[in-house]
């Protein structure tokens, strides 16, 4: 679980990376409907940032849809079942802990200890 591989990173980090770029791009459409819901949209200016914007906002979802698609075939490659849909529910669902134990059908200190078993079993690209 703590093993540095991947470029010195650890396989939750690794893991972890869709999540972050997901949470930018979420950030970014709220920027973007604020600055609709202002008006800051109008005029020539208010145009022009509104598709800087847009622009940003398609690089950063063809950068987390290619960081998703390469931590999916990381997780794919993890032999157990169980793990795989646990790192897949936590790593590119984003669902909490809570929601996986139900989800599963087992307590959140089980899911905690699973995700520990799921973590070490991940063998990151070199």
């Amino acid at each position: 679980m703590d093993d540095e591989r991947g470029g010195g990173l650890t396989a939750k980090d690794y893991l972890s990376q869709a999540l972050r770029l997901y949470r930018r791009i979420e950030a970014l459409m709220d920027r973007q409907r604020r600055y609709r819901e202002l008006g800051l949209s109008c005029g020539e200016d208010g145009r022009w940032r509104m598709l800087a914007m847009a622009r940003e906002l398609d690089a950063r979802v063809a950068e987390y849809a290619e960081k998703a698609r390469e931590i999916e075939r990381v997780i794919d490659a993890v032999e157990d079942g169980q793990y795989r849909d646990l790192l897949k529910y936590r790593y590119l669902n984003g669902w909490s802990w809570q929601r996986i134990a139900k989800r599963m059908y087992v307590s959140e200190d089980w899911v905690w200890r699973l995700h520990r078993r799921a973590l070490r079993a991940v063998r990151l690209p070199q």
